[in-house]
């Protein structure tokens, strides 16, 4: 069918087609990207909202611990409980006034403090009982309180030496058993005990603080944020007041139980509808959940929905309108051209077109099909040569690989000859010299190990040795941390080379060169001696000359330009300058006995040329 539609109609559509399948494409990579953007970054301000909550409920928990240790651990505290004595059958606090008196101030000067708490109450094992409360205390209530499990409960945790607090999850207040309004709460229990010597328990001390402390935090959330507290056991301990009338309770506790199981790290992750949060709080041990509704976020992208379906709408009809106008314009000139090239034949092999208003656009055809000829003959002129260049390549990067291993080759033949007709020296100079060709054409990143180098250099030194017999010595060290660090590779032995070239050129043998490779801190460090002639003062000027007129650009350009063999000292410079930039030491001076070249680089640094 598409095949039928006029030329200029195939235009119209194709070129819409184009266009809406683009607006779409980008339209949705742009609204799914706004829509992730908007989504994390609701989860982001519902975290630090939560984390807000969690941390001021957290710190309370922090101060109730801290009171109820410096209260256990004071001393007058623990004198009273002392002097208290045994079981008496009787509150000895209520039997002495005078006593009873003084504890009750030492509590108050820690409970009517800024931030005080509901209660705080100090027992013994002897139903001894004295406290300090904003909220109604009997002693009914005191009664009850040593004949619960929970009493039973403390005595138990505290029998195991190794527990020091012990927390009580929200419940109801044993200590108020009126009929005015019993708030639950939660609480911190310590012994009260000699903490240096951790001998003489003598008691208890419980701060408390009523649940309804938690729900006024909980409430500055606001009413689409949902709050549960949960135990070591995963228990839910406490709900958010707003659920308890709310219908949703079954959806959002059940929401709280799966997020519990599916989730383990603590991150605010998207279910069901809802954000959902886990905060461990550092002083307790509890964590809260945060439940957030979702729906609040949808409105953004229903009104961006509308105003994308518009913007495209608008966007086509003016595409549609001006293409329209443009390609009934521009098309007719080809029309003509197509059904020119219709009466085209061996008698007529010319076109027949009426060249009136439309410029010179077939005679561009024309020359355009001959230079299109022209170029399509250079174009396969240059691949024929390319594909011979190629070849080439190829050849010359088979012949660089054939070559180191024909050398290795020759080499253990040599070897092998030697050996057969006793020769020991030959086999082991073969040996060293396959090792240093080995190490000089492996592929690396101009890299290698202390170890390496120092193998490289030792075969040289070898080398040198076997040249010169007596008439040279050589001494190596290295400390054993720095074997496995790494180097530039072809540092140490080029500075070596030159002590025959230069140093050793004008001095009597015997001819020594020391190499001792240290740390100094976070750097390697590697000084080369000699008892050569030493430096010229001429040289030393000329050096430092080239490194304070030396920038980064020029080293890449220099490096870039070197040839093989060309490893002298100024290279060694500009490739330690390329590896560490600022970060390395290269020093030349003469001692009393020849030259030094003292070189480092930082441990563990793969440099900026790597």
């Amino acid at each position: 069918m598409f095949r039928k539609l006029r030329f200029q109609t195939k235009i119209i559509l194709a070129q819409n087609i184009v266009v809406l399948f683009a607006v779409l494409t980008i339209g949705s990579m742009f609204y799914q990207k706004i829509r992730n953007d908007i989504a994390q970054n609701v989860l982001e301000e519902f975290r630090i909202l939560s984390d807000s909550v969690a941390s001021q409920i957290d710190n309370h928990f922090y101060m109730m611990d801290k009171t109820a240790l410096q209260i256990a651990a004071n001393p007058d505290i623990i004198r009273l409980f002392v002097d208290s004595g045994s079981d008496s059958g009787y509150n000895y606090f209520i039997n002495e006034p005078v006593t009873n008196s003084e504890a009750v101030r030492l509590l108050n000067s820690y409970n009517f403090k800024k931030d005080g708490f509901a209660r705080i109450c100090l027992y013994n094992d002897y139903r001894d009982f004295v406290y300090t409360a904003t909220e109604i205390t009997t002693a009914s209530g005191i009664r009850n309180w040593f004949d619960s499990d929970r009493f039973a409960e403390v005595r138990q945790y505290f029998d195991n030496d190794e527990n020091f607090v012990y927390y009580v999850n929200p419940s109801d207040d044993i200590l108020n058993d009126t009929e005015h309004t019993n708030n639950p709460y939660f609480s911190v229990i310590r012994q009260i005990k000699n903490y240096t010597t951790n001998d003489q328990v003598c008691g208890y001390v419980e701060v408390q603080e009523f649940v309804k402390w938690i729900d006024r935090i909980v409430d500055s959330v606001g009413e689409d944020i949902y709050v549960t507290m949960i135990d070591e056991g995963g228990d839910i301990i406490y709900t958010d007041p707003l659920l308890k009338e709310n219908q949703k309770k079954e959806e959002i506790l059940g929401l709280t139980d799966e997020y519990q199981k599916k989730t383990k790290e603590d991150i605010p992750v998207n279910m069901s509808g809802y954000s959902v949060y886990r905060k461990n709080i550092e002083n307790a041990p509890w964590q809260f959940i945060f439940v957030r509704e979702k729906d609040s976020d949808v409105t953004i992208f229903v009104y961006y929905n509308r105003m994308m379906l518009s913007a495209i709408f608008v966007v086509l009809a003016i595409a549609l309108a001006t293409e329209i106008f443009l390609i009934r314009r521009l098309s007719r000139p080809l029309e003509e051209l197509v059904r020119s090239a219709g009466r085209v034949s061996m008698e007529n092999p010319q076109f027949e077109l009426d060249e009136t208003g439309h410029g010179n656009e077939i005679t561009q055809l024309k020359e355009v099909f001959n230079a299109m000829l022209t170029q399509m003959k250079q174009s396969m002129e240059r691949e024929y040569a390319s594909e011979a260049n190629e070849l080439k390549a190829q050849m010359f990067a088979l012949q660089s690989q054939m070559n180191p291993h024909f050398l290795f080759n020759i080499l253990a033949i040599i070897s092998i000859e030697a050996q057969e007709y006793g020769n020991d020296k030959i086999p082991d100079m073969c040996t060293r010299l396959r090792r240093m060709m080995a190490y000089s054409t492996s592929i690396r990143n101009g890299y290698s190990t202390v170890r390496e180098e120092l193998d490289y250099v030792i075969d040289y030194m070898e080398l040198m040795k076997v040249r010169y017999e007596e008439m040279f010595e050589y001494c190596v060290s290295c400390e054993d941390g720095l074997m496995k660090a790494r180097m530039p590779k072809y540092v140490i032995q080029p500075v070596c080379e030159n002590c025959f070239k230069h140093s050793f050129k004008n001095s009597e043998p015997v001819w020594e060169i020391r190499v001792i490779i240290r740390q100094e801190e976070n750097l390697w460090i590697v000084e080369i001696h000699d008892n050569g002639i030493g430096f010229s003062e001429e040289y030393l000027k000329k050096f430092e000359t080239m490194k304070k007129g030396l920038t980064f650009n020029q080293v890449k350009d220099k490096l870039e330009d070197s040839k093989i063999g060309g490893l002298g000292i100024p290279n060694i410079y500009m490739r330690l300058m390329f590896c560490y930039e600022d970060n390395f030491i290269f020093r030349l001076y003469n001692d009393t006995e020849g030259a030094v070249v003292l070189i480092g680089g930082m441990l563990d640094d793969q440099g900026s040329g790597s």
